[in-house]
């Protein structure tokens, strides 16, 4: 009796086992398809200003996509949708190339919420996933695109002719688009105007293609920056590791050991002047109201006229004009090799003290932070950086000075080459297809350049993308292209400047100047946030109790 069951599971066992072996077998060769013929091109429009804590807040912009879509995002109608910022932040993925058969596009927000996509897909805790999909030349018969109205700007999407169909069980669509929240901050910090402003990356990450379009008489002024460095240096990314440790792996043995003996004698220099040469600890950050004396400071204008002398006469100069007083952390730049007595030329009349200050320190990598007793701690960025790093603070790249155009009519030629013919240029430098450009600029096209107030533009690496939202085809396509235009609304410094002076107005002694200043403060809107959450620091309940009652009428919460 027993040896038949023990027959029976013998063959039992084979059997799973070839199982096993077929479905291994399967799933490698699934793994090893040849790369797909397709050309997959994403482009983001994300919006944020200072007083959001979130890019893309879920109450704070219009909806993109048609309302037959499922979204988060509140309905708004009539006034309420009028009073909104009328960029609406969306992501859109179109595929270009050969017909393909079963693949995989999955896009996970790491750090936020979906707030909606189209065509329904899978949706998980922060991902979407359109699997086993299909791209073809044409929908397969009996299966219908999903209803979208007619005047809808995304029709315009569908008649993109050299578009590949996404087919997935019973939808087509010749796109994919989401819409999500993302839990980071505006990425950049603006001062000064309306001539020149400087400008601050708040990133790890480079930031391309920064621009500003300023509202004035007379028309519009711009400027561009190609880069905006970060704070500090990017790390390398997994393809540049993988080629270094490739590299390192056809070291001979000999090489290797040489390379041992000298990181060994490097180290033990460093150690014997370790004490010697280390730099002092980073003094501590002043509160808000000494950082806001200090601003003001900075906004004081000063006359440089010189040629080819040292880097530092050119900041003695600054600071004495501007009656600001600096320390250097001379360790940390001589460890860094930055060299205050090389010369520079600088010729500018009335700027503003922190634009000559950009041009003196932030083109070689240096910046400040405002100690308690006032003082401007100059040292490198990276050193601030990293310090804000461990202490979960935000981290401030160098100063970089932006010299706008003089004014243009939105109408003339040359504003549209400075703005919209440029921006095509630097799309199309990121490897953005010509047809993709021109669909993302009809519809955001008037409304980025030809703003109601002033705006801030900037384009995202590849790295701060993939960071925050991850896009993955399987298999890999031949191509995959993706761009994200930040949007920056509400950073006017000049409002900013305002809206800091009417709080100090709210202490007033006068009654009537308290309330015309809280009523200022309240039609300003979202923009007052910021200073508002620095005045409930005051000393003074007065300014502390009314700047709560405004942030709670602006729907923020106080903490």
């Amino acid at each position: 009796m027993n040896r038949p069951s023990r027959k029976a599971s013998g063959r039992s066992l084979w059997l799973t086992s070839a199982l096993c072996l077929c479905a291994g077998l399967a799933a490698r060769a699934d793994d090893e398809r040849p790369q797909p013929p397709v050309e997959v091109y994403e482009w983001s429009v994300w919006v944020g200003s200072p007083s959001q804590v979130s890019l893309n807040a879920s109450r704070a912009y219009r909806n993109a996509l048609p309302g037959v879509v499922g979204t988060i995002r509140p309905k708004l109608e009539g006034k309420e949708l009028a009073g909104k910022f009328p960029i609406a932040p969306v992501s859109v993925v179109q595929f270009f190339g050969e017909p393909y058969h079963d693949i995989d596009i999955d896009v996970r927000v790491n750090k936020g919420t979906i707030l909606a996509h189209w065509p329904p897909g899978n949706e998980r805790a922060g991902r979407i996933q359109w699997f086993k999909s299909d791209l073809t030349k044409a929908p397969a018969a009996g299966i219908p695109m999903g209803y979208l109205p007619e005047t809808h700007w995304v029709q315009k999407l569908r008649r993109v002719e050299s578009a590949l169909y996404h087919q997935r069980e019973s939808r087509a669509e010749r796109f994919l688009a989401y819409d999500a929240e993302l839990a980071i901050p505006v990425p950049l910090k603006i001062r000064g105007g309306p001539d020149e402003y400087t400008v601050q990356n708040l990133t790890r990450h480079r930031l391309l293609d920064v621009a500003v379009i300023a509202p004035t008489e007379g028309g519009y002024r711009v400027g561009w920056l190609d880069e905006l460095p970060p704070a500090a240096p990017e790390e390398k990314s997994e393809t540049s590791k993988k080629k270094d440790e490739t590299k390192a792996k056809k070291k001979t043995n000999k090489e290797q050991a040489d390379d041992v003996f000298e990181r060994a004698e490097a180290d033990a220099k460093k150690d014997k002047g370790k004490d010697k040469d280390e730099p002092k600890a980073l003094p501590a950050e002043a509160d808000a109201n000494i950082r806001a004396r200090v601003d003001q400071i900075l906004n004081r204008t000063v006359t440089v006229n010189v040629e080819q002398a040292p880097r530092k006469e050119v900041l003695n100069l600054v600071s004495g004009q501007a009656r600001l007083r600096y320390e250097l952390d001379d360790k940390t730049l001589a460890k860094d090799k930055v060299d205050l007595g090389k010369p520079m030329t600088l010729k500018a009349a009335n700027i503003a003290a922190r634009d000559a200050l950009a041009d003196v320190l932030g083109t070689v990598g240096l910046s400040y932070r405002v100690t308690e007793d006032g003082t401007l701690f100059i040292t490198t960025a990276a050193r601030l950086a990293d310090d804000a790093g461990k202490k979960g603070a935000v981290i401030e790249g160098p100063p970089v000075k932006l010299t706008l155009s003089q004014p243009l009519k939105s109408s003339h030629p040359s504003y549209r080459e400075l703005t919209r013919d440029s921006y095509i240029r630097r799309l199309a430098r990121q490897g953005l297809r010509e047809d993709v450009l021109g669909l993302l600029l009809d519809q955001y096209g008037e409304s980025l350049f030809a703003p109601d107030g002033l705006l801030v533009l900037a384009h995202l690496s590849r790295e701060a993308i993939d960071e925050a939202v991850l896009l993955d085809v399987f298999p890999a396509p031949k191509t995959l292209v993706r761009t994200a235009l930040v949007v920056v609304h509400g950073a006017d410094p000049r409002l900013l400047d305002r809206a800091r002076d009417l709080v100090k107005r709210l202490g007033d002694e006068v009654p009537r100047t308290r309330e015309t200043a809280e009523s200022q403060l309240f039609d300003l809107g979202p923009v007052t946030v910021p200073a508002l959450e620095d005045a409930l620091r005051n000393e003074d309940l007065e300014v502390v109790f009314r700047a709560e009652r405004l942030l709670l009428r602006l729907n923020r919460q106080v903490p």
